[in-house]
């Protein structure tokens, strides 16, 4: 007799699950070695991208610092030039000189250096607007506080603007009627005062009412706070010449420019009397004939040195007396 619940005889039953312990072990020692390559590589990368930052901030500081000093560089050139000149050429300052033309970018090491100088006396120093009379007092020189009017058309910008500058240089505070003193900038969030007294910068021509950004970027590159107050007829720009009166015009003043350079101050009143005598008679009676010069002692520099993508761009004002130099302002940005 059969018993159905007995186990057959021979061969003994494997369970199913017997090898799955091992198969886990395997897949988890595996999928160990893959956490510790990828973190290994995680820990490679970026070790490789820190070098690499060092790498381009050390060749950015470099390349920096290589464009700085050249851009320094320019201003001991610009001196050297400035010097030559006296010694080769004194007669006169113009445009046909050497140091009035801009050097295009000239290689030096492993950068280059582009630059230009423009005499300061080719323009208007705001200073002189007032000027200090006999008894002491500050007081409007109106022939040419009635020139930067004139300027200021010719640029089309406001003249009632002149106003307001007069007023930040008169001592008083009384106001011109287009001018501000003290209340129009005690009203102002954080107030101040008006100077009454010189510019220090020409950017404090911001400070002064209505004188906006668009407004100062037109009128800039004619204005000056440096010189004695006389303009180099031999460099002033056509406008800037048209601004001493009224009767010169465009072509008026393409004539001037054309009988340039004048190796006295003498030849150029000779030459306006024979070409525009209603003009000479009018600046001889306003004395603004004495505002006249052929020669220049205070010059701008811009330099811009520039090393791969790296740029460095320097400002300088330097004054020349004789075969001396001196840096009245110098930054390099």
């Amino acid at each position: 007799m059969i018993n159905v619940g007995a186990v057959p005889c021979g061969r003994p039953r494997v369970g199913r699950h017997r090898g799955l312990p091992l198969q886990n072990q395997r897949g988890f020692a595996l999928l160990l070695s893959l956490l510790i390559i990828f973190l290994m590589v995680v820990i490679i990368l970026e070790a490789d991208f820190q070098v690499r930052a060092d790498l381009r901030a050390a060749g950015n500081f470099r390349d920096d610092l290589k464009a700085f000093y050249l851009a320094r560089s320019a201003v001991s050139a610009a001196e050297a030039l400035l010097k030559d000149d006296t010694q080769n050429s004194n007669t006169y300052d113009g445009l046909d000189e050497f140091w009035a033309f801009p050097i295009p970018e000239y290689p030096l090491g492993d950068g280059f250096l582009s630059g230009s100088l423009v005499d300061e006396e080719r323009k208007i120093n705001i200073n002189f607007l007032v000027t200090k009379n006999s008894g002491g007092d500050r007081v409007v020189e109106s022939g040419r506080k009635a020139q930067l009017e004139r300027l200021f058309r010719l640029l089309e910008v406001d003249p009632e603007l002149v106003d307001p500058i007069v007023d930040w240089l008169d001592s008083d505070n009384e106001t011109l009627p287009y001018g501000a003193e003290e209340g129009a900038y005690q009203g102002r969030d954080p107030s101040y005062s008006p100077a009454n007294g010189p510019f220090e910068t020409l950017q404090e021509l911001h400070m002064v009412e209505g004188i906006t950004d668009k407004v100062y970027k037109k009128i800039a590159p004619y204005l000056t706070i440096y010189g004695k107050g006389q303009v180099n007829v031999n460099t002033a720009d056509s406008l800037l010449l048209q601004s001493f009166d009224e009767g010169i015009d465009e072509t008026a003043a393409r004539i001037i420019t054309g009988k340039r350079p004048f190796d006295s101050v003498g030849e150029f009143k000779t030459h306006l009397k024979d070409e525009l005598n209603g003009v000479y008679q009018r600046m001889l009676g306003l004395r603004s004939l004495n505002w006249l010069a052929i020669k220049s002692n205070y010059f701008l520099l811009s330099a811009e040195g520039r090393v791969d993508r790296t740029r460095k761009i320097a400002r300088a004002v330097i004054k020349r007396t004789g075969r001396k130099t001196q840096r009245l302002y110098f930054r390099v940005e």
